[in-house]
């Protein structure tokens, strides 16, 4: 893994074989992120798990066979507990397009991601009895 900043926008280039939360992990630490928006990432995954949320639990499903990764946006909280919340689109070697909401994932051949880090707002997340869901919560 590599990264830098600059002005608050981290580039990062993940390499095969890495677990894409725990790098994302060591890049919040790296660059001591409180709060953070995941602009864009692109590159592979393989091992990766989508979820559909039904509107009371996420479906997952799990995907072994590499990807393309189109885009990859989320936000990133580290009040109270840290947050990694990720959606993506990726494309099989058809060009067939599946997305959702990202769980677990593994870096095939690299991905290039852009992280803004925010110095004035400030992400949480709250759990909303309601949804079932810990929802963004900013101040």
């Amino acid at each position: 893994m590599q990264s830098n900043e600059d002005k608050n926008l981290i580039v990062a280039k993940l390499d095969d074989g890495e677990n894409l939360f725990e790098s994302l992990e060591n890049i919040i630490e790296k660059h001591e992120i409180r709060s953070g928006l995941i602009l864009s990432g692109i590159g592979m995954l393989r091992n990766f798990v989508l979820g559909y949320y039904n509107g009371s639990e996420y479906q997952k499903k799990k995907f072994a066979d590499p990807c393309e990764l189109l885009s990859l946006q989320g936000s990133i909280s580290t009040e109270g507990e840290t947050v990694i919340h990720l959606h993506t689109s990726l494309a099989d070697e058809k060009q067939n397009v599946i997305g959702g909401h990202l769980f677990e994932a593994e870096v095939c051949s690299l991905n290039e991601i852009v992280i803004r880090k925010l110095d004035d707002v400030v992400l949480s997340r709250r759990l909303n009895p309601a949804t079932g869901l810990k929802e963004l919560q900013i101040s």
